[in-house]
């Protein structure tokens, strides 16, 4: 029975990780229903081990392959890989639609199942929104799916494989010269699945067409990305079902990824987002054919294209927009116009608040809410001498909001900032734990490092200051008394001796 769980991967070839799961769930659908067909996927991880040798992508201009004329009715085998127990398996296909710019193959027992008619109707739908709505709308995003690497069969069509199998996934294995290759530009698709999911595969593809070795949340940012570009989050308010489940796990990493969990996708796809609102669509564009990878492909693009921002400074940026959402101040850095998205999990604390421990992922954060601020405020963090937190504190009072943001703190175990406004109505203490410099791409999956920090948040007030100032008075003119007592003493039992 279709649960509405949709699945999508990439697979790398070589010494890195095979495969990055997508589980995308249609909006309407329950959660309950995708934690039920979440599969253990790491174990794909051991396709990397075996000795397959392979070769490039042969370009279509050399290539010894030639474009065969295809007719609906067609047969065809393929290779499917198998996530239950890591292995590829043969499935019998036959070409349903032929459209300008794909062919739409259905597995043989899927055809069966839903009658010719049916099969006929879903095929020709597909193979229309591919080629007036997917095709020309992720090329202009993403470019030619050639890109630089080439085509494998010399064919400019793109292969759409609906089969049974309930993940649907791009595997680069089908553009390489090695085994349980299908030998041409394709992806997979269950065939019950959300159509916008094509959209993410075919990104996917042309990434992998220029570039092989992209770490995955610049690769998944854009291609859940992509399912927005193509106009099909509209109704869903422009948001992927994921990104509610990040808005209340904000402690996830942004840059480590985890495999088995939905939380990365709604993450990544809001960076995304927030990058091409506040830089432009271009910046994601030219990301596709940066050499640099990563958090540092993101910052050379960026600077290139004349923008003056280190990946820190737009990370904190990014999670300060995720916390208050407000247009149309400081530049206009801190909100999403297209968009309503704020973290749902915060810590709301009334002061003083005292030592409290806070575990911070690597490019996660943590957001402290404080109940009825006052007009000053000091706050103080401890963390581990040789770890970095980011740091941006956003009060709003009758001036407006105000952003701090403070991104090297390497050199000290102690970090105390001094906050004055003027009648202070909501505070925000946002911490993330980061490197000192651009961050590299993660070597591993999963949540990534983590550290922990201490907070103390207290009140500065008058009534605070003012008792000290009147001990020190007091004890000030004490000792006043008692000099001039003692040179009093002194000088009578000089004047005494003479």
């Amino acid at each position: 029975m279709f649960s509405g769980i949709v699945t999508s991967s990439c697979v790398l070839i070589g010494n890195e990780h095979l495969l990055d799961l997508q589980f995308i769930q249609k909006p309407q659908e329950t959660n309950s229903q995708q934690d039920s067909e979440k599969i253990d996927i790491l174990r794909h991880s051991n396709l990397s081990q075996q000795n397959h040798s392979y070769s490039p992508l042969i370009n279509s201009q050399n290539s010894s392959q030639t474009c065969t004329l295809l007719d609906v009715g067609d047969q065809r085998t393929f290779w499917i890989y198998e996530f239950s127990n890591s292995s590829y398996y043969k499935i019998e296909a036959k070409l349903i639609s032929i459209g300008e710019n794909c062919y739409v193959y259905m597995e043989d027992v899927c055809i069966a199942e839903l009658g010719e008619h049916a099969v006929i109707i879903q095929a020709e739908n597909i193979c229309d929104e591919f080629d007036y709505t997917i095709y020309p709308r992720i090329t202009d995003l993403a470019g030619h799916p050639n890109g630089t690497l080439g085509d494998i069969d010399g064919d400019p069509r793109i292969i759409i494989l609906l089969s049974q199998n309930p993940i649907s996934y791009y595997d680069q294995r089908n553009e390489l010269q090695l085994d349980y290759s299908n030998l041409c530009e394709m992806f997979h698709i269950y065939y019950k699945a959300w159509i916008p999911v094509i959209a993410h595969e075919f990104h996917h593809l042309i990434w992998f067409n220029n570039e092989m070795d992209e770490p995955h949340f610049t690769l998944e940012a854009l291609a859940e990305y992509a399912m927005y570009y193509a106009d099909y989050l509209a109704k869903y308010d422009n948001l992927v079902p994921q990104v509610g489940i990040f808005l209340d796990h904000p402690e996830d990493s942004l840059l480590y990824w985890n495999m088995l969990d939905p939380i990365d996708y709604g993450s990544a796809y809001l960076f995304a987002f927030y990058i091409a609102e506040h830089y432009g669509v271009s910046i994601l564009r030219n990301l596709i054919t940066e050499p640099a990878d990563g958090s540092h492909g993101i910052e050379l693009v960026l600077q290139r294209a004349g923008y003056n921002i280190t990946f820190n400074e737009l990370y904190l940026n990014w999670i300060t927009a995720l916390t208050i959402d407000e247009l149309g101040f400081g530049n206009k850095l801190y909100d999403f116009e297209s968009i309503d998205v704020r973290v749902s999990k915060y810590t709301t604390v009334e002061v003083p608040l005292i030592n409290d421990k806070v575990k911070l992922y690597y490019y996660g954060f943590h957001v402290h809410k404080i109940q009825s601020p006052s007009n000053e405020i000091k706050i103080e963090i401890r963390k581990d001498l040789d770890k970095t937190i980011g740091i941006s504190i956003v009060f709003h009072d009758t001036l407006g909001w105000h952003v701090y943001q403070n991104l090297n703190n390497k050199e000290t175990n102690l970090i105390i900032d001094d906050i004055s406004g003027s009648e202070i109505d909501e505070f925000y203490l946002i911490t993330s734990y980061i490197f000192d410099q651009t961050p590299p791409p993660p070597s591993e999956n999963g949540l990534g490092p983590f550290t922990y920090i201490e907070v103390i948040i207290d009140n500065i007030t008058k009534d605070s200051i003012i008792p000290f100032l009147v001990i020190s008075g007091n004890f000030s003119l004490i000792l006043i008394i008692l000099v001039i007592i003692m040179i009093r003493k002194r000088y009578k039992i000089k004047t005494q001796i003479n």
